[in-house]
């Protein structure tokens, strides 16, 4: 729920939000190695987005994974 929040929000999570990831038991570090990932995937989005990367496997559509 976080990592969809930081991703909405842009990182610009609120102090509850914060406050509720660290009353579900994350740490402070926990919580920049969960914005930390989040960067990284939008990042790397982003490049095979402007690199038009192959994708070397079948793909899923939502409705066939569910």
């Amino acid at each position: 729920v976080f990592a969809r929040k930081v991703l909405d929000a842009r990182g610009r999570v609120s102090d509850a939000d914060l406050a509720a990831v660290r009353l579900a038991g994350f740490s402070d570090a926990q919580v920049i190695e969960i914005v930390a990932s989040v960067a990284l995937n939008v990042l790397t989005n982003y490049i095979n987005n402007v690199a038009e990367t192959d994708i070397d496997f079948p793909v899923v559509l939502a409705a066939q994974a569910a």
